[in-house]
């Protein structure tokens, strides 16, 4: 896998995502009245999975392809992208087009409404859950391209 900038920055925003997301749902779950704090933090993570989002691009449309190879020609780790890259790829969507609706309903719903609080708080907790996932399934991808540069220099 890369080892450059973008990656780093990628895997960063990925985090500060979570963060914000974490930060979050703590407020949504203990009842807090902070409306400007639920709509920073909303924004926040909303950008955060932005960010993380445009920075993975050079990575996978110029670097990933060669580790792609790599991955996909021995049996020990073709899983890894034929499951791993492609649930991951769904889940980076999907978490891609929640988190921009964050701000939209934190921003244009009744936040002292309780169905809005639950929207809020189940759609965060797919995040939550749906970011470790790609955090699990980047190290299984990541580890699989390792392994098969490794097989390919006859050390398996």
């Amino acid at each position: 896998m890369s080892v450059g900038v973008e990656a780093g920055i990628h895997v960063f925003a990925a985090l500060l995502s979570l963060l914000s997301l974490s930060g979050l749902l703590a407020l949504l779950y203990t009842g807090s009245k902070d409306k400007k704090l639920i709509q920073i933090l909303a924004i926040a993570a909303a950008i955060f999975v932005w960010i993380s989002w445009f920075t993975v691009i050079p990575v996978y449309t110029q670097e990933y392809g060669v580790d792609k190879g790599a991955i996909k020609s021995f049996a020990e780790t073709i899983m890894a992208h034929a499951i791993g890259m492609e649930t991951k790829e769904h889940i980076f969507y999907t978490g891609l087009w929640l988190a921009t609706l964050l701000p939209i309903f934190a921003f244009s719903l009744d936040l002292e409404s309780e169905s809005t609080r639950k929207l809020l708080m189940w759609t965060v907790i797919a995040l939550i859950i749906g970011g470790i996932l790609l955090d699990a399934l980047g190290a299984w991808i990541g580890v699989s391209a390792k392994l098969a540069w490794q097989l390919m220099a006859g050390g398996g």
